[in-house]
């Protein structure tokens, strides 16, 4: 009955394993995936009935080194079908580490985790039917002894996968949040109050985009009257003490600064902004 199950759960996984490899999977791929599955499934059910109406109760004991049917199928068959569907959670998870190393390293460490996993349990089947096949029995608790291995690696692998990425991003988040918090009290006490929302309902992401937007609308707001081109301390002076120019004419705290090309060069203005008064805080 446990290889009925996993020759069902054997196949569920190939089937995952599908749409890990490819965005868009190939209808041929998993109709082969469900019809290796089913008919390794009806071979143990057929050897499970045939062994119950042989020997009259419902038997899994399979004598190691027979070549009967339900041997063929337990000791043959079903081990096969195993390898081979671990053996592609392997070949996705590989195929993935190397586009993923650098883009989200906790997916990648996840990824290599399952294939560790897996491969265990690969090496764990070979050597198992090699074992059985040629009817020895001896040293087989030693090589089952590593399954509690390889179960623990993959499913620590699993719940990585799931739930790290999500927990670095919490954690990022709300470290740069710490970062840029008097800051961003400072530019909302400064600007009108229509100009913030409530984010307390928010996860620690999407406070920490609304964060930025504030400060940025307040950089292009505020209009400072300072001489020359001041630099990021004397802007954080101004911000203290709270010294700005209603005159339309002065330019805002975004033209006085520094020119920026892009996004990024914006939130790295931002970032030394909110570094410089933390520090001044202090």
């Amino acid at each position: 009955m446990w290889h009925i199950a996993a020759s069902i759960l054997i196949g569920a996984l190939e089937i995952i394993f599908l749409t890990l490899r490819a965005e868009r999977v190939d209808g041929v791929l998993v109709r082969r995936a469900v019809a290796r599955s089913a008919i390794v499934t009806l071979l143990l059910v057929v050897a499970w009935v045939e062994g119950l109406l042989d020997a009259g109760v419902a038997s899994s004991n399979v004598i190691p080194g027979d070549r009967d049917f339900a041997a063929i199928v337990n000791l043959i068959i079903f081990p096969l079908h195993a390898i081979w569907g671990l053996a592609q959670g392997v070949r996705s998870s590989a195929s993935r580490i190397p586009k993923e190393f650098h883009r989200r390293p906790v997916s990648t460490i996840a990824l290599f985790m399952v294939s560790i996993g897996l491969a265990g349990f690969i090496a764990i089947n070979v050597i198992l039917v090699v074992f059985l096949n040629l009817g020895q029995t001896v040293g087989m608790d030693k090589v089952l002894a590593f399954s509690p291995f390889a179960l623990g690696v993959c499913v620590a692998g699993a719940v990585l996968l799931v739930f790290g990425e999500r927990v670095l991003e919490e954690i990022s988040a709300r470290v740069e949040l710490f970062r840029l918090k008097p800051l961003w009290v400072r530019v909302v006490e400064l600007t009108p109050q229509k100009f913030h929302l409530n984010v307390r309902h928010l996860p620690a992401s999407a406070r920490l985009q609304r964060a930025y937007v504030e400060i940025s609308d307040a950089i292009c707001t505020l209009r400072v009257d300072l001489d020359g081109h001041p630099d990021v301390e004397a802007i954080v002076s101004a911000l203290r003490l709270g010294e700005f120019s209603a005159d339309p004419s002065a330019p805002t705290l975004s033209q006085a600064l520094p020119v920026r090309a892009n996004r990024r060069e914006d939130l790295e203005l931002i970032g030394a902004l909110a570094k410089v008064y933390r520090e001044r805080a202090h």
